[in-house]
């Protein structure tokens, strides 16, 4: 009786570690480690990351499922990349890995760039000043939401082979060349993004198919949504105004000479009154 007691002692005992152990940890940044890349490599899988405000000058990389979020959020969090010929932030290989409240500049790469992953969540972040603003290469089932990618050098969102993703209500505007560029990519959808004043095309879709491009604003870019080399894909409700950076100048010209005129007529008509 009393070895049935003590083994089942023992057993409770075991179990209520094993679950106090592999509970999650919530791990604060600076205050637990100086650095967030620091934060990453000692975090188990499943922990969560929790960034105060500040500037960070670092290049970071995800290689495992974690949650990494700012406190103050985007505005006033930043990721600087320490090494410009690198993506200020990467995950690689990740499952299930989640970024939120950041903003990332710097890197000639990408502001962030998701490689090999899946099931990766995006969100709240703001991406300025890099080679591409959001960049997605072999990921799938992830989701880029409410994110910031304006004035980088090339592509506010690159995706290359890259299949059922959700791109909902992203705002990619006065990136120097497009604002979304999607490619080989199929199953994806695009639904209620702000992509305008790109200098090149709003929305590209190239050898793709079966993505859904819905609800998506595409103004003042030289063209709006171009689907080039695809079949099978949904484009529908889209807001698109092309060439307006053209149309505008000319009609102020009209609209000058009309004002001109106007002016020669009235002044041709006090001329006669007065003489």
């Amino acid at each position: 009786m009393a070895k049935a007691f003590w083994t089942t002692a023992l057993v409770l005992a075991s179990s209520l570690l094993w679950t106090d152990a592999s509970r999650a940890a919530i791990i604060h940044v600076p205050e637990d480690f100086k650095s967030i890349q620091q934060a990453i490599e000692m975090a188990a899988p499943g922990d969560e990351i929790v960034v105060k405000e500040g500037v960070y000058r670092e290049n970071l990389l995800i290689q495992k499922p974690l949650v990494l979020k700012s406190v103050a959020g985007a505005s006033s969090t930043l990721i600087q990349a320490a090494d410009e010929s690198r993506p200020s932030i990467k995950i690689d290989k990740a499952v299930n890995a989640t970024v939120t409240g950041f903003s990332a500049t710097g890197s000639l790469v990408a502001g962030v760039l998701t490689s090999g992953a899946s099931n990766v969540t995006i969100t709240g972040c703001q991406f300025t000043d890099n080679g591409s603003g959001m960049v997605m290469h072999g990921t799938s089932n992830s989701t880029l939401t409410d994110n910031i990618s304006n004035s980088n050098a090339q592509y506010g969102l690159y995706m290359e082979k890259s299949d059922n993703n959700r791109v909902e209500r992203n705002t990619a505007s006065l990136n120097r060349d497009k604002g979304f560029f999607i490619s080989n990519s199929d199953g994806n959808r695009v639904v209620a993004n702000n992509v305008n004043l790109n200098s090149w095309d709003g929305i590209m879709v190239y050898a793709s198919t079966g993505n859904i491009i819905t609800g998506n604003k595409t103004l003042r870019n030289t063209y709006g949504i171009v689907i080039s080399e695809s079949n099978g894909n949904e484009v529908s409700e889209n807001t698109t105004i092309p060439n307006l950076f053209l149309i505008l100048p000319i009609f102020l010209i009209y609209l000058g000479v009309v004002s001109y005129l106007l002016q020669k007529s009235l002044l041709k008509a006090l001329y006669k009154e007065r003489g």
